[in-house]
């Protein structure tokens, strides 16, 4: 009866064994197979009738050294919970597979083999690589960002418009790792697309050249308006034409500037790196559009501080230089002469004859017309150098520099004969107090006071005059 238990016994571990989802072999300590399970058959391709009494040398691969390492510490009585290695396949294909190994005893505590559980742990390794590559790519985007933001927080304290444009070049090529990249903004004076910036690209193609073909690239994706990323210029239905010998690879990306709905420019991306692969990603134009948000808010804060730079130096009403200005420009022009003595320098205060008549006669709106206009011709009669400011009321003052008295006495009687020849409700002059500098430690204040006092003299001897006086 105890003997027909025990076959009994052996015959439901045995089919225990059989029914396991998990591969179940027993070695020799010689190596050969003496149980081999359904499982093991389902994982490596062999019949129990072709692995029992046989080597089980044939699941291991050529290079798997320190697999048969791990076996031999089994049959020295060590075991090993978990060994996650290779087997291979009956047709020579490599799986993936999580061991638990131990050593099998004899009765009297010797060992005579060693019993593997083998897992397929395929399904296992392809989640895992996936969620690798999943944190990878989150690793990636994290760091795009954190870089876009640096950006961003470098762009709100540029002001100057060229200098804005090269950071973004320079920005925008490091961070999407590429090697080419070109700002196109749009002239509003033209309606013309212009290159403004770029690098990678030789200067002689593109640099201030205005982009007229109507198939060019940067015009068909400006008819787009939107982001685009182009994987192959030669096969994208949109260009259908051969790569550019200058450019290394035929994928792009490109996006619009722009700002409540108004399409500034254009920022260009060529040639990836070839060691983060040439062709952009959906990542890459991701970045590059958070890019051009940020270009298109930082050129519009560019746009308000020079309008109100400008606002702070010049005067509303005739729209030249005001008071502020030209004391900052004089005091330079001074402090010039100061450094170059032999170098001439002039001032011009000019006065309108009788403007209190005329605005009594006219009205105020006539006279301020009567300003903008004397304003006009002045900047008409003088020298792009020369600065032109009105002083207060409907006094002027024009700074010469590099003018000797002579030169500013035609340049005076050019500008008087310019009043005279203005169209207006009647007939207007000026009077012109002239000053020249001609000692190098004269300031602004006795400048303008020699000017102020040659103007004086002018309106007393009759209005419509020139009168000259040397600063000392």
């Amino acid at each position: 009866m105890k003997n027909i238990n025990l076959i009994d016994s052996r015959y439901a571990l045995a089919a225990i064994i059989d029914s396991s989802f998990d591969a179940i072999i027993a070695m020799t300590v010689d190596n050969i197979v003496i149980s081999w399970n359904h499982a093991a058959q389902r994982l490596l391709g062999y019949a129990s009738a072709e692995m029992v009494g046989k080597s089980a040398d044939c699941m291991i691969p050529e290079d798997g050294g320190a697999q048969r390492q791990i076996f031999d510490q089994v049959r020295a009585g060590k075991l090993i919970k978990h060994y996650q290695t290779v087997w291979q396949h009956k047709n020579g294909q490599l799986i993936p597979v999580s061991l638990a190994l131990s050593p099998i005893k004899d009765a009297l505590e010797h060992i005579v083999g060693v019993s593997a559980i083998a897992r397929d742990i395929t399904d296992r390794i392809k989640i895992e690589h996936a969620l690798k590559d999943l944190n990878d790519q989150i690793a990636l985007e994290r760091n795009k960002i954190k870089q876009v933001l640096g950006i961003e927080e470098h762009l709100n304290s540029i002001f100057d418009l060229n200098k804005l444009i090269d950071f973004v070049v320079r920005q925008t090529i490091e961070v999407l790792d590429a090697e080419k990249c070109s700002v196109v903004l749009v002239d509003y004076d033209t309606r013309e697309l212009c290159v403004k910036g770029h690098k990678g690209i030789e200067s002689r193609f593109i640099l201030g050249k205005k982009i007229l073909q109507p198939d060019s690239v940067a015009r068909i994706i400006a008819r787009e308006g939107r982001p685009i990323l182009v994987l192959d210029i030669e096969a994208d239905s949109r260009f259908l034409r051969p790569k550019q010998d200058s450019y290394r690879t035929a994928s792009f990306i490109s996006a619009p500037i722009k700002l409540s709905g108004n399409v500034l420019g254009y920022i260009n991306v060529a040639d990836k790196k070839a060691e983060m692969g040439d062709v952009f990603s959906e990542l890459d134009l991701k970045i590059l559009s958070m890019i051009v948000r940020q270009v298109a808010v930082a050129m519009e804060n560019a746009r308000l501080y020079i309008d109100l730079k400008h606002l702070a130096i010049t005067d509303p009403l005739t729209h030249i230089y005001n008071f502020r200005y030209f004391t900052r420009s004089l005091d330079q022009e001074i402090v010039r002469l100061k450094r170059y003595p032999s170098r001439p320098l002039c001032l011009f205060m000019i006065d309108v004859d009788d403007f209190k008549s005329y605005n009594d006669n006219f009205g105020h709106l006539d006279g301020d017309t009567l300003l903008q206009s004397i304003s006009k011709v002045l900047k008409q009669c003088v020298r792009e150098i020369d600065i032109v400011c009105r002083y207060a009321g409907d006094e002027f003052v024009v700074i010469l520099p590099e003018t000797t008295a002579q030169e500013a006495a035609v340049v005076a009687e050019r500008i008087q004969k310019g009043v005279a020849a203005m169209t207006l409700k009647q007939k207007m002059t000026v009077s012109i107090g002239v000053a020249q500098c001609t000692n190098h430690n004269t300031n602004r204040y006795e400048l303008i006071q020699s000017a102020d006092m040659a103007l004086l003299t002018a309106k007393k001897t009759g209005k419509n005059s020139i009168v000259d006086a040397i600063a000392r």
